[in-house]
């Protein structure tokens, strides 16, 4: 690299024009009296100093006041630019703790490689969730979410979370109440990938290595689009939901309640059928053979099956089912969930809206 190069990266760093010239004059012979260096930077031999006090306390020289004259040395480079990465974590630290981030708005696709960033918008993606957030991350970051997933179980949005290692064991051994913070909590000595997604509509999903390593080829990518979060959705109900050791399931809202998200009304019913309740069921549904312009009234229909693999027993056919049999005056209807980008491909009725009632 050319000084000229050294000097524009160490004027960004804030270094005067002065204070540059002085450390390269060091530089240039490794180590350098006083006398030598006022005359290489043309300054006066008192100045250089007060130059080195900058320059000892950027990490850039030592100065050696035992020899006569005074001499000043350059620190080797690996130790002036891990001196100077310091100072650039210390700033991106304090500017992160001043940082308010604006009202959130679902992006389109961003890559995110800091840890700090990544935790900041699972927090985000955490608060902004108003029905349903799957949660799969490494133990160690448990303690980082746990205030945004306890705020979002406070406004009764259905949280689904996977400890994965390192120190799952340590780590949910030490919880007191899992229900604070989940409604389900399953744990797995795995490595998957960091997964945050809320809602059907947005998330991210990032390698293991981006909350558990230092910074380096790890990343996430965040995005809010509906079609790629029940893409993400898929993946994980298929190949890492299943895998994990069931620490906790709450208790289920109690009945009568309504739900405007129908994976949350599965869910229930499923917990309640489990429990030897019989429900009925009040929802309008639409026919996914017609477009959805034919909707249909069921009131108070018997609820005969949740197919779903969310809360013990699983009860679905294949991951991804979520859906209710009612028996309606024609016979059993499936009806599942008129999600956010996806229209149901399996079920015969898709619904959004649905009330449980004991019979």
């Amino acid at each position: 690299m050319s000084e000229e190069r050294i000097r524009e990266h160490l004027a960004a760093f804030g270094l005067s024009s002065t204070e540059i010239e002085t450390y390269l004059a060091v530089l240039r012979r490794g180590r350098a009296t006083t006398g030598d260096v006022a005359a290489a930077a043309d300054v006066s031999q008192g100045y250089v100093y007060d130059v080195a006090e900058t320059l000892v306390d950027r990490g850039l020289v030592t100065v050696d006041e035992s020899a006569t004259p005074t001499v000043l040395r350059a620190r080797p480079a690996a130790e002036a630019v891990a001196e100077l990465s310091t100072r650039l974590s210390d700033l991106q630290s304090a500017v992160e703790d001043a940082y308010s981030e604006p009202a959130a708005t679902d992006v389109g696709f961003e890559v995110v490689r800091s840890r700090q960033t990544v935790e900041r918008r699972a927090k985000r993606f955490l608060a902004d969730a108003t029905h349903e957030a799957f949660v799969v991350v490494p133990a160690t970051s448990f303690g980082d979410l746990k205030p945004a997933m306890a705020g979002a179980v406070d406004r009764g949005v259905f949280v689904y979370c996977m400890l994965v290692a390192p120190d799952t064991d340590v780590v949910a051994d030490a919880v007191a109440d899992f229900g604070e913070y989940a409604h389900v909590v399953r744990t797995w000595e795995a490595r998957p990938q960091v997964i945050v997604l809320r809602d059907a509509r947005a998330g991210l999903v990032g390698s293991h290595g981006v909350l558990t390593g230092r910074h380096g080829d790890e990343y996430a990518v965040s995005f809010g689009q509906p079609e790629v979060a029940n893409g993400f959705y898929g993946n994980m109900v298929s190949n890492v939901w299943p895998m994990g050791d069931l620490r906790h399931v709450s208790d289920p809202p109690e009945l009568p309640a309504t739900f405007e998200y129908f994976r949350n009304g599965v869910t229930t019913a499923a917990q309640q059928l489990a429990a030897d309740r019989d429900l009925v069921a009040d929802v309008t549904v639409a026919d996914t053979g017609s477009d959805h312009d034919h909707e249909l009234d069921l009131d108070g229909v018997p609820v005969l099956e949740a197919k779903q693999g969310l809360v013990p027993p699983v009860t679905s056919d294949f991951p991804v089912e979520n859906a209710l049999v009612v028996e309606a005056e024609s016979g059993p209807v499936s009806i599942g969930g008129d999600s956010p980008g996806f229209d149901p491909y399996f079920e015969a009725f898709a619904a959004r809206r649905i009330t449980l009632r004991e019979a």
